[in-house]
C-alpha cells in the first residue's frame, strides 16, 4: 500500500513539472483605465407627469455616498448628434422654452421637463441620457476638462 502511495506522488509530481514553462516575454502597457469614471446610456419614453413637470427616475448604483459627498454626477440629453449638459432649455420658438433638469441622490437620478407656460406639455417621448459619474480622483487628475462638452468628457476620460 506504501508503494502504491509513494508511486502516486511520484507520478503527480512529475505530471505537475511536466506541466510548468519558462515565463513569457512581458507584454505591452495597457491604456489607463477610468475606474473611477462610469458613463451609461439610458433611453426612455416612460415618463410620469406631476404638474408641472413630466419626470423620469432612473436607478443608478454608481452614485454613491462618496459620489455624492467628493464626486460628480453629469447628465446630457441627446439633440440629434448633439449631447447637452442638464439643466438645459430649448427654444422651440421665441415665447416659447422647454427646459430639462435632474437632482441625483443615493443610488439613482430624476430627470425633469418644464415647459415655459407650466401648463401640461406633452409627453417628451423617446429620449437619449447620458450620465457620467466621476469619482473626485479623477475629477483632481483633469481639473481643466470641461464638463459641459460631453465630447472633450468623453474624450479625457475614454468613455465609450
Amino acid at each position: 500500500m506504501k508503494n502504491l502511495i509513494k508511486t502516486c506522488i511520484l507520478i503527480s509530481a512529475l505530471l505537475f513539472n511536466s506541466c510548468i514553462g519558462e515565463q513569457g516575454p512581458q507584454g505591452p502597457a495597457g491604456k489607463d483605465g477610468n475606474a473611477n469614471v462610469q458613463s451609461s446610456s439610458l433611453t426612455t419614453s416612460s415618463w410620469s407627469y406631476l404638474s408641472p413637470d413630466w419626470y423620469i427616475n432612473f436607478t443608478y448604483p454608481a452614485i454613491t455616498q462618496d459620489i455624492l459627498d467628493k464626486g460628480a454626477v453629469l447628465v446630457y440629453v441627446q439633440s440629434g448628434s448633439n449631447y447637452f449638459q442638464l439643466p438645459y432649455t430649448f427654444y422651440p420658438s421665441s415665447t416659447y422654452s422647454r427646459t430639462y433638469t435632474f437632482k441625483h441622490y443615493l443610488g439613482g437620478l430624476s430627470v425633469y421637463v418644464t415647459d415655459s407656460d407650466l401648463t401640461q406639455p406633452a409627453n417628451p417621448g423617446l429620449l437619449t441620457f447620458k450620465v457620467v459619474v466621476i469619482a473626485s480622483s479623477a475629477l483632481a487628475k483633469h481639473p481643466n476638462v470641461d464638463l459641459n462638452n460631453y465630447n472633450e468628457v468623453k474624450k479625457t476620460f475614454e468613455l465609450n
